[in-house]
């Protein structure tokens, strides 16, 4: 019987960090997420909640003691730490703009990093922070670093253009030496360290630090999406990924051969080596889903109480459209609705979005039979059983149903000696718990249709009063 190790799996989000225990079979041992709280987030916002997270963890599985850590992030941020060991605020990936494969005006090649153009933001904003800078963290390496790491940068396969490497550096005027050397997802980087430890200690207001021991390895996570890909087990051709969170990626592995498309689909390296990552993003999704909680005072109610209220048993048949597009629009019969009606309004909409995207798909050669759930929303039976019907598609969830956490799991596990490889890992650690089968396929497609030619008409209207 092969051994089962825990892994302290953490990734940092936008507005809070999530963690567990899972265990090298898959299994978690122990879920939480912590906020930040309010005002802008700092880089010790992580550590602090790092530290909370663990005092949970910690009181729900008094049985486990982490053998390795490993920390995700998202992107692209980065964290500027000076040469006196201060950690500057963070320039966070909202903040800016994107780089860009656009060639330049004399015809060289554009920035097609995605961190880049945020140091060019704080050189502009800050320069004299940049010149006492010795290092350029992502968020999830700074953390990582605080709890013992080496100064590294986790890169996924193929991905060196979509940070930094010297030609672009160069050609930006940019100090190399500045970023971190590279390494791959997955290396040892460190080993947790006796002031890490006291420090996490404090924060939290105490742990048990015979529970968290010295010296366990510390692994190199990636950037959240990545990680998601891995988590879900979406690594070969065709498979697709539903990340859905604040915002939504439809994520589709995809062969190396990948033709020029329109701008409304992102072609990326895949984790997979060869492969690509062919996406459709999706900006509004669950930030919709909030805007009308808050519209209608549920800040406070569970989200499943909310759900329950929305989608009764059998088809959903809402008689109102909502388009959140430029200016929401609602379109149906005339009189007062309440709330029970824009909210089921909203719901159709988040799916016809995702059918959307998944048509943008199709369309471009990239058919899509299936798709393997990460985030927030995918916890919801309610939702996913609606999601699955208005795209007319199965939806597999997986046991974890984060997917940044487990992919960390599966770094853990081949770190650890627990799998031989990524492949190995993925299957030893992804395990699909529930599948969700589209029901009434035939009129939620009649629906799905007049939703896009309703959607093309106020298109129209609007670029005419443009």
């Amino acid at each position: 019987m092969m051994s089962s190790r825990i892994i302290l799996c953490a990734d940092i989000g936008t507005s809070s960090l999530k963690a567990a225990f899972i265990d090298t079979d898959g299994h978690p041992h122990g879920f939480t997420r912590e906020a930040y709280g309010p005002g802008p987030v700092r880089a010790a916002d992580w550590e602090r909640a790092l530290a909370l997270a663990l005092g949970v963890l910690f009181s729900q599985a008094r049985h486990c003691t982490p053998d390795a850590i490993c920390i995700s992030g998202n992107g692209p941020t980065l964290v500027p730490l000076t040469h006196e060991g201060e950690t500057l605020a963070p320039l966070h990936w909202y903040q800016g703009p994107l780089g860009s494969t656009a060639p330049q005006k004399d015809g060289s090649p554009g920035v097609r990093s995605f961190f880049l153009p945020h140091v060019q933001r704080f050189i502009r904003e800050c320069p004299g922070d940049y010149e006492k800078t010795r290092y350029l963290f992502s968020a999830q390496e700074w953390l990582s670093w605080r709890l013992g790491a080496d100064p590294v940068t986790a890169l996924p396969a193929s991905y060196e253009p979509y940070y930094w490497d010297d030609a672009q550096c160069e050609s930006l005027g940019l100090d190399r030496l500045k970023f971190p050397p590279f390494v791959g997802l997955g290396t040892v980087i460190g080993r947790l360290s006796p002031d890490a430890v006291r420090r996490l200690s404090s924060l939290a207001g105490g742990l048990p630090e015979e529970r968290f021991p010295v010296g366990i390895p510390i692994i190199a996570g990636g950037a959240d999406f990545i990680m998601a890909l891995i988590g879900t087990g979406a690594v070969e051709p065709g498979m697709v990924c539903d990340r859905a969170g604040t915002s939504e990626g439809i994520n589709l592995c995809a062969e190396a051969n990948v033709p020029r498309l329109p701008g409304e689909l992102r072609v990326l390296p895949h984790v997979s080596p060869g492969l690509r990552n062919v996406s459709v993003i999706i900006p509004s999704s669950g930030r919709l889903f909030e805007w009308y909680r808050t519209l209608t005072g549920q800040e406070q109610r569970l989200y499943d109480d909310t759900l329950a209220e929305l989608i009764p048993e059998g088809v959903l048949r809402p008689d109102l459209l909502f388009f959140p597009e430029n200016n929401p629009i609602l379109i149906g019969r005339p009189g007062l609705f309440n709330r029970v009606e824009l909210g089921q309004a909203v719901l159709l909409s988040l799916g016809f979005t995702v059918r959307t995207a998944i048509d943008t798909l199709d369309r471009n050669g990239f058919p899509v039979a299936e798709l393997r759930l990460s985030g927030g929303q995918g916890k919801s039976r309610r939702w996913n059983q609606l999601k699955a019907d208005l795209t007319g598609l199965p939806l597999l969830a997986p046991e974890l149903r984060d997917g940044e956490l487990g992919g960390d799991a599966v770094l853990g596990a081949v770190a650890l000696g627990e799998a031989a490889d990524l492949k190995e890992g993925i299957a030893r650690v992804v395990h699909i718990q529930e599948r969700y089968i589209p029901r009434a396929a035939a009129l939620y497609g009649e629906r799905f249709q007049a939703y896009r030619e309703q959607q093309k008409r106020i298109g129209a209207a609007f670029h005419e009063v443009l």
